[in-house]
């Protein structure tokens, strides 16, 4: 009976400590500790400033025309030198739907950007249909392999787990160390009032146990 008192005991603390300890698990830090971070100057932005643009909203993938007006290719990618600056782009030109399309190189300086019905237009006037076919494709070099880049993004998507995990790993380590210990007295006390009950019985049931029949 006693055995039976004390798992019922746990059973409905555990059912109030479960949701409680993912609740608080899932809680994100206060802003009051974010507030409490240093921010080093003269390193992070906090938008787009009136003469900067993020490149993969306004120029990856953006279109470019010849003199004409005519589409000749889109931007793949940028061109980076040693100092991680931008020196070219790299244009996308023929194929279909990206089947058999040709990458090639294009200085940045030779682009020219305007405005056209509140758009932004690039234009490479230098490339006539007979110039482009007669491009070498770019040469790209040494680059990460698949296998590399997925590799790349499980170590970026662990460590992001550990940073988050930890302040939540402790606070489940103390919610399930307090909901264990509040059982063990819940479960104390259930036997404490188990071993009184059973007494009581003792008691009521002796006199009758023990009194003359008529």
């Amino acid at each position: 009976m006693n055995k039976i008192i004390l798992s019922s005991a746990m059973s409905a603390l555990l059912l109030f400590a479960i949701p409680a300890f993912a609740q608080t698990a899932a809680t994100p830090a206060p802003a009051a500790a974010a507030a409490k971070v240093t921010i080093p100057s003269g390193v992070f932005y906090k938008g787009l400033g009136p003469q900067q643009y993020a490149a993969k909203d306004k120029l990856i993938g953006a279109n470019v025309v010849n003199k004409d007006g005519v589409v000749i290719g889109d931007i793949k990618d940028l061109i980076l030198n040693s100092s991680n600056e931008v020196e070219g782009v790299l244009l996308g030109t023929g194929g279909i739907l990206g089947a058999g399309e040709k990458e090639v190189g294009v200085r940045y300086g030779a682009l020219q950007f305007s405005k056209k019905d509140g758009k932004t237009v690039i234009a490479l006037p230098q490339a006539t249909k007979d110039v482009i076919a007669a491009l070498e494709p770019y040469g790209r070099g040494a680059k990460k392999s698949l296998v590399e880049k997925a590799a790349d993004k499980m170590k970026a998507l662990a460590d992001k787990t550990k940073e988050g995990a930890g302040p939540a790993l402790d606070k489940a380590k103390e919610a399930t160390k307090s909901a264990v210990d509040k059982a063990k007295e819940l479960g104390k006390s259930a036997m404490e009032k188990g071993k009184e009950a059973v007494e009581v019985a003792k008691e009521k049931a002796a006199p009758a146990a023990t009194a003359p029949k008529q």
